[in-house]
């Protein structure tokens, strides 16, 4: 007991003495530069592993200081117990150094739900942090949920089984893990590749997001992406880097039947362990590399930037063997 009363004492007296403190020795809150964050998604309805597609805006109200260094954007979706369930950080368009007091900046980005445990109610907020370097975040204009992070939009995640099922039937190798990000989800096809989903019976937009080893073919790798009746696009692969294609596919060309089919074909194939140097010791075939794969109800995507129509197919080159 007497302890105890001399604790007590001791955190009184100590608490007494911060209240007393000068004013002046306070850290006082950063003045807000009037830079104001807000994002448009085309569902605020989300299923796991559908596609988001976001406008980012950033207002500059004529009283906002320029920030002088470069920022990139933090982008947090959190669920109702305020843990992040997955980001979307990126460098704004144009960098934030170039950013005028009076004007409004907006760019658009295409983001993949990721398939996590939960469904329900999700936050989404906005920041700024210095890019590169360290230092603090910008305080922007807005509701700062802590940490400088400002709430704009509110949106639900729903159940997989509300997306377009797809069922992968051959030409698939087992989902990977890329080794220097855990976080990120592969599947190598061989040369090609089948799937099928159940027919709609109205317009839809495929989403594939992929790349392959370019430097591993004799010629410039090419995809054929076919869906239903013969239609669908050719993708070369001129560059080593992830490429996002969004295609819309009439009603009329998935065809009659319960089931469309959709398959990636590429002119070649690869197997690692048998190229000249070897790349590695894998021995299976592999074409394409793919991150995403997504079909989705035309009316449920809006209006979604750099969507192409599916054409009519011609024959196309015979492959060259591995």
């Amino acid at each position: 007991m007497t302890i105890r009363r001399f604790w007590g004492v001791a955190f009184v007296t100590v608490f007494a003495g911060l209240l007393a403190l000068p004013a002046c020795s306070r850290r006082k809150p950063a003045e807000v530069n009037p830079i104001v964050p807000s994002i448009e998604v085309n569902r605020t309805r989300a299923p796991l592993g559908s596609a988001l597609e976001i406008t980012y805006t950033w207002t500059l109200e004529p009283g906002a200081q320029k920030l002088g260094q470069d920022y990139r954007a933090l982008v947090h979706f959190l669920d109702s117990h305020d843990v992040i369930l997955f980001d979307d950080d990126h460098m704004p368009v144009p960098p934030p150094s170039t950013w005028e007091p009076g004007e409004t900046y907006s760019y658009h980005r295409t983001r993949f739900v990721p398939v996590y445990p939960y469904v329900g109610d999700v936050e989404v907020r906005m920041g700024l942090y210095p890019y590169p370097g360290r230092g603090e975040r910008a305080v922007l204009k807005g509701e700062d949920r802590g940490f400088r992070e400002y709430k704009v939009a509110s949106m639900e995640l729903l159940p997989q089984t509300e997306n377009i099922f797809l069922v992968y039937k051959s030409g698939w190798h087992n989902p990977e893990t890329i080794p220097e990000n855990p976080g990120i989800e592969r599947t190598w096809t061989e040369r090609e590749a089948l799937t099928s989903f159940k027919n709609p019976r109205e317009d839809v937009v495929i989403y594939l997001e992929a790349d392959t080893c370019v430097k591993c073919f004799s010629a410039t790798p090419e995809l054929t992406l076919s869906v239903g009746n013969n239609v669908g696009v050719r993708v070369p692969f001129e560059e080593p880097q992830v490429v996002l294609k969004k295609i819309r596919v009439k009603a009329e060309d998935l065809g009659d039947e319960e089931w469309v089919d959709l398959r990636l074909t590429m002119n070649e194939s690869f197997v690692p362990s048998q190229l000249d140097p070897p790349l590695n010791k894998d021995d299976r075939e592999l074409g394409l590399n793919v991150y995403h794969l997504y079909v989705a109800e035309a009316d449920t995507v809006g209006s979604p930037e750099d969507v192409i129509d599916a054409e009519p197919l011609g024959p196309s080159a015979p492959p060259t063997q591995p």
